[in-house]
């Protein structure tokens, strides 16, 4: 007997159809979009083997590196999740295939954006990108900024360098592509310190090490309304920073896309090299 697994997983950048058929990478989803007030959205895949434990983790990171590329490129909140699924005859369809497990949506709920797709999407080439990307996604869809820092810190250290040191470089030869006001960086409390300095000392030690003050310049106080407040700015600041790493440190600057080759058949993604010498047509557009 073959399983239907279900990946739940929440997207605030709201998707221009309800359903859509794609291939990440070797392996088929059917992607639904459920109504986002009541339930997570859903990843649906057939594993013919309805025990294979090795299948469903294979699939499970397959998902998330799709779904961390997808929050990427529309600048969503995504959180995914495994919600089971149960057994299908073996010669189930996709196309065929309903949602039949629900979960709750994890990710607040602050508005939303609709008309967005999944025809374009970055194009992971390398383990440090996979690994910064999904850190990227769990801290920007986090709703704690003491948890989301340190996850962002962690993006800054993915290719083993010198995190503080690239900070205070980045900010002195390449501010203008740091995407933040002025006025946001100013707001951070230095006290005379370099921004990098600041971020790993008085920020990611201090809250590592949150009753071991002598790892850190600064001892965090969780129920001051002025470490809330610095540390809120601070992780702004670092989210900027940990984007533009992604981007300049780790090269992520490459496309893939979902085609159709010669304008029929499963969608599948792509990329440019592909498309360039292949007769392939755009899905759902």
């Amino acid at each position: 007997m073959a399983y239907l697994m279900h990946i739940g997983f929440d997207n605030t950048s709201r998707l221009c159809r309800n359903v859509y058929y794609f291939e990440y990478k070797g392996i088929r989803y059917k992607l639904i979009q459920n109504n986002i007030r009541k339930w997570c959205d859903v990843l649906l895949t057939i594993i013919h083997e309805s025990n294979n434990k090795v299948d469903q983790n294979k699939i499970y990171m397959n998902a998330s590196e799709f779904l961390s590329a997808l929050g990427w490129e529309n600048e969503s909140r995504v959180k995914l999740r495994h919600l089971g699924g149960p057994g299908i005859p073996d010669n189930y369809k996709l196309k065929n295939a309903k949602c039949r497990s629900f979960s709750f949506p994890e990710v607040p709920f602050v508005g939303y954006i609709i008309g967005y797709n999944i025809c374009v999407i970055p194009k992971i080439e390398t383990e440090e990108q996979r690994n910064a990307l999904m850190l990227f996604r769990e801290a920007f869809s986090s709703n704690n900024n003491y948890l989301a820092f340190l996850f962002y810190w962690q993006v800054l250290e993915v290719a083993k360098g010198d995190a503080i040191g690239w900070v205070n470089k980045t900010l002195k030869k390449n501010r203008n592509k740091i995407r933040l006001l002025n006025d946001e960086i100013e707001r951070v409390p230095l006290n005379g310190k370099k921004l990098g300095n600041y971020l790993y000392e008085d920020c990611r030690n201090a809250i590592a090490h949150i009753k071991r003050k002598k790892y850190g310049q600064t001892k965090i106080k969780l129920d001051t309304l002025d470490d809330n407040s610095r540390i809120a700015i601070s992780t702004l600041v670092i989210r900027e920073f940990a984007r533009y790493y992604i981007k300049s440190r780790l090269g992520l600057q490459k496309n893939m896309y979902l085609v159709r080759k010669n304008g029929k058949g499963f969608p599948f993604y792509a990329n440019e090299e592909y498309t360039k010498h292949n007769r392939c047509k755009i899905a759902y557009k």
